[in-house]
């Protein structure tokens, strides 16, 4: 009966892949740093920089989870994929809208002037954009072709692609003395934009796509246009926050991409005496040889007998086996005793 030896040893497992993990932090990664490109004043928080921003590094997260390691189940893989190739997808609509100018509808002008700045909402861009500062001056001339009554109007930032109201009316304002114009002037519009701000739930810096409409008796307009509120990098707490996140975010998937093996223990059973597989292999080859000796051996006595066998059966065909020899005369002796 044979004995088992065990033994123990340490080896490196590949640990499975993570893809929906790198997809998540692609994925928060990727909205932190477009809140800091925004919050920077370089582009506004539009369709095409959050979603795509979030889709591709979704996508980079996702293949980074599953790099050097064993693959994951269909369901696993496949879904990140489909949500990143969707979101830059939906991001890429946004590539139109790149040289877009502001625009108003129904005939309204709005003219406005800041202590570094001065635009017409018609000419304002993504990429030139009202310059305000938020502790400066601001005045502006909005105007319609006719007096507009028991109006309602609504001023809204576009985040994303969606509009977040940040001012307006819920009652209808008469207008009975049916002016044309609303004039503004503000020597000071940090008390106003940090107004605006706690109305929107986020600090306003950086650049904005701001709209509005009115709409009431007489008329009606809409619009929309683009200012910056310049802000020193990381000096808002949206972008320190933002900042952190994303720092968080990129090392996370850097353990992703360097913890990829894990140290596991592993036992080996050996009966007793493999540990010299050439003794064996030698004691079998020696038992071998004996074996073919005796063989030989076998087969020498067998050739032996029936060469002794075949001896004693040979006769002289000249002597009958009827007749009984004839004794040898020198010695007496008969050859057939």
């Amino acid at each position: 009966m044979s004995t088992e030896q065990e033994s123990t040893t340490t080896a490196l497992v590949t640990k499975s892949a993570r893809p929906f993990t790198g997809f998540l932090l692609g994925l928060i990664l990727g909205i932190a740093l477009a809140v800091i490109i925004q919050q920077a004043g370089i582009w506004p928080l539009d369709q095409l920089l959050l979603f795509a921003a979030a889709g591709l590094f979704a996508l980079i997260g996702m293949l980074i989870g599953g790099a050097g390691r064993d693959k994951a189940g269909p369901f696993a893989s496949i879904l990140p994929l489909v949500l990143s190739v969707a979101l830059i997808a939906f991001g890429a609509l946004g590539l139109a809208s790149v040289n877009q100018n502001g625009e108003i509808n129904g005939g309204c002008t709005v003219d406005a002037t800041s202590s570094v700045d001065s635009t017409v909402v018609t000419d304002s861009s993504r990429q030139d954009p009202f310059e305000i500062d938020p502790n400066g001056s601001l005045s502006w001339v909005a105007a319609s072709p006719g007096p507009i009554t028991d109006h309602l109007w609504n001023i809204y930032v576009d985040v994303g692609g969606f509009s977040i109201p940040i001012a307006g009316n819920e009652e209808p304002e008469p207008n009975s003395a049916g002016t044309q114009e609303n004039i503004g002037d503000v020597a000071d519009v940090s008390s106003y934009v940090q107004e605006v701000s706690d109305i929107a739930g986020f600090e306003l810096r950086g650049v904005l796509e701001v709209g509005g409409d009115i709409e009431g008796g007489g008329g009606a307009c809409d619009g929309f246009g683009f200012v910056v509120l310049t802000a020193d990098p990381l000096s808002t707490l949206v972008s320190q926050i933002a900042a952190a996140i994303a720092a968080l975010a990129l090392i996370s998937l850097l353990l992703l991409v360097f913890n990829r093996t894990r140290e596991t223990e592993v036992v080996i059973a050996d009966e007793a005496g493999a540990s010299h597989p050439y003794a064996e292999a030698g004691d079998a080859s020696s038992a071998g040889a004996e074996a073919g000796d005796a063989s030989s051996a076998g087969a020498v006595a067998g050739g032996a007998a029936g060469t002794v066998t075949g001896a004693h059966e040979r006769r002289d065909p000249s002597v009958d086996d009827n007749e009984t020899a004839e004794p040898d005369p020198d010695t007496g002796r008969n050859d057939d005793m």
